[in-house]
């Protein structure tokens, strides 16, 4: 590298010698830190002004683009990789090396199937006739008869499980909540076209909806004007035949009445307190509870050949199941027909297999559409594209740092006896790490381990439809067959290797941070550590730190639910975390009527207590580095252009600031405040630093200034 020497002051009042380094790297790194800036602004009153004012200012966000972030900036760079590695007419997909036959199998499954999403032509050709197809011979399953069928009723339910379609009862194969090692088979609740209380509060809203089913029962069942775009519009569409329209008052009159009962009969998911999955039930007691379905046949259906299961099943409101009993004993077949036949329409009006999926460039869609169906395929070439090896180990070590400082935080707080404090530690040396992709069922980095995974699983080119199809069946089945297995815990959950994102799982005591964000600006091996720990470090403390929020603190160091924590203890969290509660739901964003939106402080608790957490352990992992190492022999701390006159520990805050900068218009806010768990980016900074004694130090914010105000709130 090419440095010029600079003297600076550290804020915490000893002299360091630290090079400015001028690489293009280095150069190109401080513009965008300026680029985002507004210096001009005071970081103690606003930092969020202070560190993102420039991005608010020409960032343009609207309808067709209600947010701009970070997650977003990352994930449209990640879209043009996955492109390259899944579209063989670019010429820029990966070659698999000489001989390597299990490469080879994987590349041509993963081009043929982006291939057959591509083939617009094909797809229009076909227009709606495989989803026509697939809902008759759904519905050849169960005769039309007076009385219910209890035997095709368990075979129809077993095909839609198969189809991922949701309907009023869902099984399927996931972890066991009290013996996370092990998995078991789950049945759940679903199959509402609307939410629960959209049904409950507004009925007027429920027959508006009306319309929209009983033109696509038409659509896909009846006779249809043929259309060389598949881009039909009501304009164009024949009118709405009364048959038509029957059809869909009677489905949404089965709904409502299947809303009411699950609205009774629903717990929150995000309280493990309130039994979700935790209720034991045997085949003999479901049959017994709900006499209508053959439930020794459904899961015959479910179970591959040879696979027994002879467990109870867990599942979600057992008291749900009488109630869906009373509403099936009165509800004729005829009916069921109808709502079997949404459902499936519906589930694949939510999936882009038509040639029309509007806002989207067709290359997008089949992006999304082969990171679903393939994801251990994409997975592995797009980190072997963006992350070495030598970039997992770098965060590896930051992330023991990390869990190194926490676990020295600990024992200083004042609030935790000795049998939580234990208990504590335990868990958190505990932790596993899953970085950038899978590493076992497949394990992602050998391809090899893909094509046995994927064995079983073959894609036609010239079938789009016929694929997806295929990929549910063989997920369901694959599920299956490993019911009495131990549960995988190494395995990215349900979620592709590149997205922008990382998680804490409670249930397996893992974090997991996949390839998606190890980029700039969470990460680059060539950053100075100020920024590597300012955001993929965050990050990784913010996971950490949901180990311990109000939902992860329920969970031992083994991912069972469990309690390990002394009810004086207990007490003392939930006081301290009221506190948070009442910080953030202070904060206020102005809605579409300008009217003050005030942020969900229990809501958003889980959030912020990692938030807090994270960024302040992050800083103080960073921080032991740094005076271990002053002079940057071992850890590269360089200044950067332009930025010279702030010091490491301002730039780390900036740095956090920065990967958080994000603009939306105040519907898209209004509606985060509603359905998110997370408090808006904005909070996110200004909550944690609010808290923060060192970003004070920093900046030397004055006592009771904005940035640094009397009462301060914390747990960990």
């Amino acid at each position: 590298m090419v440095f010029t020497k600079l003297v600076i002051f550290m804020a915490i009042g000893s002299a360091l010698s630290m090079d400015v380094c001028d690489t293009p790297e280095c150069i190109a790194t401080a513009e965008s830190f300026l680029g985002y800036m507004n210096p001009n602004a005071d970081p103690c009153d606003d930092f969020t002004e202070f560190t993102c004012g420039a991005f608010y200012e020409k960032t343009v966000v609207d309808a067709n683009t209600p947010s701009v972030n970070f997650v977003t900036i990352m994930s449209s760079r990640n879209q043009i990789i996955i492109h390259e590695i899944s579209d063989a007419a670019l010429g820029m997909v990966p070659k698999p090396a000489p001989g390597d036959k299990a490469a080879e199998s994987n590349l041509k499954k993963l081009h043929d199937m982006y291939a057959s999403c591509m083939n617009v032509g094909a797809i229009r050709a076909a227009d709606q006739q495989p989803l026509t197809k697939q809902v008759q011979s759904v519905l050849s399953l169960i005769p039309d008869t007076p009385a219910i069928d209890k035997a095709a009723l368990a075979k129809i339910i077993a095909q839609l499980i198969k189809l991922d379609v949701s309907i009023f009862y869902n099984i399927g194969v996931d972890q066991e909540l009290y013996n996370p090692h092990y998995s078991s088979i789950l049945g759940k609740q679903g199959g509402l076209t609307l939410p629960i209380t959209s049904y409950n509060q507004s009925l007027t809203y429920a027959a508006d909806f009306v319309p929209v089913i009983a033109r696509q029962f038409q659509k896909v069942l009846g006779v249809t004007v043929p259309s060389a775009t598949n881009d039909t519009t009501p304009e164009t569409e024949p009118a709405v035949g009364q048959e038509w329209t029957t059809a869909a008052q009677d489905v949404i009159a089965f709904e409502t009445l299947l809303a009411d009962v699950t609205a009774k009969n629903t717990r929150p998911n995000l309280d493990p307190e309130l039994p979700f999955f935790n209720n034991p039930i045997t085949v003999e007691e479901l049959s017994n509870a709900t006499p209508s379905i053959d439930w020794p046949l459904l899961l015959s259906e479910l179970l591959p050949v040879g696979v027994k299961y002879d467990r109870p099943l867990s599942v979600q409101s057992p008291e749900f199941l009488p109630a869906l009993e009373t509403l099936l004993s009165s509800t004729s077949v005829k009916t069921l027909r109808n709502y079997f036949a949404w459902r499936i329409i519906s589930a694949y009006r939510e999936r882009p297999y038509t040639a029309a999926f509007p806002g989207h460039e067709r290359w997008e869609v089949c992006n999304e559409v082969v990171t679903k169906i393939l994801p251990d395929i994409v997975g592995h070439y797009f980190v072997e594209r963006i992350l070495p090896e030598s970039d997992q180990t770098i965060f590896r070590t930051m992330l023991q740092s990390i869990i190194s400082a926490y676990g020295e935080g600990f024992p200083t707080l004042n609030w935790i006896d000795q049998i939580t404090l234990d208990g504590a530690l335990k868990k958190l040396h505990a932790m596993g790490l899953v970085v950038g992709q899978s590493t076992e069922s497949p394990n992602g980095a050998s391809p090899e381990s893909i094509e046995e995974y994927y064995r079983g699983y073959d894609v036609n080119v010239s079938d789009y439809f016929g694929n997806w199809n295929k990929k549910s069946v063989w997920a369901v089945e694959k599920s299956f067959a490993t019911v009495n297995e131990p549960y995988v815990q190494k395995r990215f959950p349900q979620v592709s290797s590149t997205v922008v994102n990382a998680m804490y799982m409670a249930t397996t005591n893992h974090i997991y941070a996949f390839a998606g964000i190890m980029q700039s600006p969470m990460f680059h091996a060539s950053n100075p550590e100020y920024i590597n720990f300012a955001g993929l470090g965050g990050v990784a403390g913010h996971e950490i730190g949901h180990g311990f929020d109000s939902n992860g603190k329920k969970f031992d160091s083994t991912g069972n639910f469990t309690n390990w924590w002394t009810s004086e203890t207990e007490k003392t969290f939930t006081e301290k975390a009221q506190c948070f509660n009442e910080q953030y739901a202070n904060y206020t964003v102005k809605g579409p009527d300008g009217m003050d939106l005030h942020l969900d402080g229990p809501k958003t608790l889980a959030e912020n207590i990692a938030d807090n957490g994270g960024v302040k352990y992050a800083f103080r992992a960073w921080q032991s580095r740094l005076k271990a190492d002053p002079t940057g022999k071992e850890y590269k701390n360089f200044k950067l252009p332009g930025l010279e006159k702030y010091t490491p520990e301002q730039l780390f805050f900036i740095s956090y600031g920065k990967v958080w900068c994000r603009k939306e218009t105040p519907e898209y806010s209004a509606r985060l405040i509603k359905v998110d768990n997370h408090s808006l980016g904005k909070f996110r900074v200004l909550g944690s630093l609010q808290n923060s004694v060192e970003f004070a130090e920093a900046f030397n914010c004055a006592p009771r200034t904005r940035m640094n105000p009397e009462k301060k709130c914390s747990l960990w």
